[in-house]
């Protein structure tokens, strides 16, 4: 007697991941323009200096993350292009 030991599993949709990740590439790329932005304004305030350098290096690294990741599945976009909100 044999057992099933898969069950079928969804078909991956690939357009849908891609567009996720342009979405996701769009915002982090705002976050991180805007904490460039503000850091400067920031150091003026009573908020520490390592504090304001971590947000702004963890944005900067979320958003190269999710660039080599796009470049891996061979996209194409211009994300680079303009400091815009995605919305």
């Amino acid at each position: 007697m044999r057992f099933k030991l898969h069950s079928k599993r969804p078909k991956f949709d690939k357009q849908a991941y891609d567009e996720q990740l342009s979405k996701a590439i769009e915002h982090a790329k705002y976050d991180y323009e805007k904490a460039r932005k503000s850091e400067t304004a920031m150091f003026e305030s009573d908020i520490a200096p390592r504090m304001i350098k971590a947000e702004t290096a963890r944005a900067k690294q979320k958003y190269f993350f999710l660039l080599r990741a796009a470049r891996q599945r061979g996209m194409r976009g211009h994300w680079s292009t303009a400091f815009v909100h995605p919305e």
